[in-house]
């Protein structure tokens, strides 16, 4: 299942993003050392320089397009469209925990909740000037380190301003980094968000899967 920091008793509990330690899913150390620069494993960028590309999640409750915010969030773009979007990574992934009025947190895990395979942690760029609001797609990550994104993302179903950077004195206030927003499809993330879930962790009692991930533009 996936780490501490979304328990349902929660009104909206931060997302976390591995399990256990920080690059635990592919067998890291969880370093906090990150460059500035994009870790890429293939070496090359398949970004384009689209100030805001666009993507398209066709899922088991239908299409959400997300217009992503490469301006402010270069390298948080990047990563999404390079190491998961290019390659197929979301392809059969399901959100793996969903809120009413909260969120719809995905990325990482198969219909047999086993985790996919990550790249590199990516440098948190939550300092950015872009809020949690509700329509906003954000990045996951673990609650105690703030450079250990990977795959997992969360859209936000209400404005969760706890979210949000507030200064870099630690991991609690430097917050999570949104880089895109929702413009068509909105009524789809809530029917995420509403569908039933299991009580113990806010996992979907029936998979919602996301059938593909595809860069339109």
């Amino acid at each position: 299942m996936f780490a501490t920091g979304c328990g349902s008793s929660d009104p909206v509990s931060p997302p976390a993003v591995s399990i256990g330690t920080p690059g635990a899913e592919n067998g890291g150390a969880g370093t906090q050392t990150v460059s500035t620069e994009l870790q890429l494993d293939n070496g090359a960028s398949e970004f384009g320089g689209e100030e805001f590309p666009e993507v398209i999640l066709n899922t088991t409750k239908g299409a959400i397009r997300l217009k992503l915010d490469a301006k402010k969030a270069p390298a948080t773009v990047d990563n999404f469209l390079t190491n998961y979007v290019a390659t197929g990574h979301y392809n059969g992934t399901i959100f793996h925990y969903v809120k009413a009025q909260g969120m719809i947190l995905g990325g990482l895990f198969d219909a047999s909740m086993n985790p996919k395979e990550t790249r590199s942690e990516i440098q948190n760029e939550a300092n950015n000037g872009l809020k949690n609001k509700r329509g906003t797609i954000a990045m996951s990550r673990d609650p105690n380190f703030i450079h250990s994104s990977t795959c997992q993302f969360f859209i936000n179903c209400a404005d969760n301003s706890s979210f949000d950077y507030i200064g870099p004195d630690d991991s609690n206030s430097y917050g999570y980094c949104v880089f895109g927003e929702v413009v068509d499809g909105l009524d789809v993330v809530d029917a995420i968000s509403q569908t039933e879930v299991n009580a113990n962790d806010g996992t979907p009692s029936q998979p919602i899967e996301i059938l593909s991930a595809e860069r339109v533009k």
